[in-house]
């Protein structure tokens, strides 16, 4: 496992993160990895939720035209028939 040193962390930085420690029942430390996890965790979905809409992009361009909202509704109407 590896050992990671902070220097020149803020005072209120350092308080903010010692009073969330305290309420979540984990040392410091324990928090400070969860909060860098948890940050990882953000940046995986964010990437995932691009891959989505560049797919998602990639099928409509390859459509030869678009549906109206119209022809979406009665597609979906008929689908419940």
């Amino acid at each position: 496992m590896k050992t990671l040193t902070i220097r020149g962390l803020p005072d209120e930085v350092h308080g903010r993160l010692k009073k969330r420690a305290k309420a979540n029942r984990r040392s410091l430390n324990q928090e400070v990895i969860a909060e860098l996890a948890r940050e990882y965790e953000v940046e995986e979905r964010k990437a995932k939720v691009e891959r989505i809409i560049a797919s998602a992009d990639r099928f409509r361009a390859g459509l030869k035209r678009t549906l109206s909202a119209e022809e979406i509704r009665e597609a979906i109407e008929e689908g419940r028939a």
